[in-house]
């Protein structure tokens, strides 16, 4: 189809802002097109697609109604979308509450975001995480002074969410200040 994509065998036209008339944005159909064409590129929460269905002009009918369709089918579901994204984050050495800060910012319900983060990042592995991570940026520090490696690792760990005392702990045990 030209201007269009494929998925499957039906063919899925953009339907951007311009397009839309008044028929079209109070269309169920065409806010599910659209919605359809934003999940080909990655999972999204129910927030992102309605905000950005919004922002193309659809109208709140249209775009429930298309969310609760693509909701049944489980291409719209918060929970999965919360627990593959803390996995993620988790794995890249992201501590509890940097991912639930982020699932929050996603529009996912704080509660929900608390539950799945603490899943993904159990409290008995978090100090030795924590180090993991700083050894190996320590390595990447080598050659600056003591107090230089201290601070840019305390920033390191601090970015990605890992609490004061457990930093000053495990940076303590790395970096000899000399004191």
């Amino acid at each position: 189809m030209i201007g269009g994509r494929t998925t499957g065998s039906r063919p899925v036209r953009r339907v951007r802002a311009d397009d839309l008339d008044d028929a079209k944005a109070g269309s169920e159909d065409a806010a599910h097109d659209a919605a359809l064409w934003l999940l080909e590129s990655r999972a999204r929460t129910r927030l992102d697609l309605e905000q950005r269905l919004r922002r193309r002009g659809f109208e709140p009918r249209a775009i429930d109604g298309a969310l609760d369709r693509l909701g049944a089918v489980g291409l719209v579901d918060d929970r999965a979308f919360a627990r593959d994204l803390a996995a993620s984050r988790a794995g890249q050495g992201v501590d509890v509450p940097k991912i639930v800060d982020e699932l929050r910012d996603r529009g996912i319900d704080p509660e929900l975001a608390v539950r799945v983060a603490e899943a993904s990042v159990p409290s008995s592995e978090r100090r030795e995480r924590c180090r993991e991570l700083a050894e190996a940026r320590l390595a990447k520090l080598q050659g600056l002074s003591p107090e230089a490696r201290f601070r840019r690792l305390a920033a390191y760990l601090a970015r990605r969410g890992y609490p004061g005392d457990v930093i000053d702990d495990v940076v303590g045990d790395l970096v000899d200040l000399g004191r």
